[in-house]
């Protein structure tokens, strides 16, 4: 397969099983010529971007419910926790060039009103009225409010490029769902937040910039929409690209990993059911 990139999904903990996806194809020395990620994918997509998966220690994902048992925390910290783990080895690459093109998706809020409710204790009872409107298909909110911003390592604008210095920055943005994360989410001083809102798996973007060929790792068995209030699944196809599926036949629940909830036995068993995922991907497709 030539000129090929890989799209990573959101899903908060469920993330994990994109992170036994790209082990397999590091462990077959298959490097992509692009990453793209959203919310939760993105430290393992960022570490499959310069070929060190297998140094991202997988048992973290498991650390969230000591973490939110502590007064005050929410999942929020979770993942600043795990930036500041992880964070550094990525920035690093980036400020050397030693890394793959890599993107990350963000939702930027594009007026004072919607901002002043996204950035402040409001934050979680529009959370929850967004749950809902996505399950409903209303896309009413998002659409006066929400613009998909995509932070490239080598885009041409300026204000969107990836690079060391606002690292942590957008890969804490990407994943700031409203319900269950209370610190506020800036990038350059301008309000984000999560990238699944406007993007739950980045094909377009990736389509976007001419790659013919997306291998597409989602977190969920069932079809995938564009983005968190859409009801219309992506397929096989997006304009001129082919896109190629990895996904999970069963809801990784199922083995001990949840949205907010992961066993240290559920982040073991969902990473190596990736890893088969992915072989038998490989062993179809290479």
């Amino acid at each position: 397969m030539n000129n090929f990139a890989i799209a990573c999904m959101s899903g908060s903990l469920k993330g994990i099983f994109c992170q036994g996806v790209l082990t397999a194809f590091e462990e077959a020395a298959i490097k992509a010529d692009a990453y793209a990620s959203s919310s939760s994918s993105t430290v393992p997509t960022s570490y499959a971007a310069f070929g060190e998966i297998r140094n991202q220690n997988k048992s973290s994902w498991a650390d969230s419910d000591d973490i939110l048992r502590q007064p005050g925390k929410s999942m929020s910290n979770v993942i600043l926790d795990g930036l500041e783990m992880f964070s550094g080895k990525v920035i690093d690459r980036i400020r050397s060039g030693d890394i793959s093109r890599l993107m990350i998706v963000c939702s930027y809020v594009n007026n004072d009103a919607a901002a002043n409710e996204t950035q402040s204790s409001s934050a979680v009872t529009l959370g929850r009225k967004l749950i809902v409107q996505g399950v409903k298909n209303i896309s009413e909110w998002k659409d006066q409010n929400l613009e998909l911003h995509v932070f490239d390592t080598k885009s041409n604008n300026k204000e969107l490029i990836l690079t060391a210095d606002n690292y942590r920055e957008v890969a804490y943005a990407t994943t700031r769902m409203l319900h269950t994360w209370h610190i506020p989410a800036t990038i350059n001083y301008k309000p984000y937040i999560d990238g699944s809102y406007t993007c739950l798996i980045p094909i377009e973007p990736l389509a976007d910039r001419g790659y013919q060929n997306i291998i597409a790792i989602a977190t969920e068995p069932d079809e995938v929409t564009k983005d968190f209030f859409s009801g219309v699944p992506i397929g096989s196809k997006w304009n001129n690209s082919n896109i190629y599926w990895i996904k999970p036949e069963i809801n990784l629940k199922e083995l001990g990993v949840d949205f907010t909830k992961a066993s240290k036995e559920g982040v073991e068993k969902v990473c190596e059911y990736g890893i088969e995922k992915g072989e038998e991907f490989i062993k179809n497709n290479f």
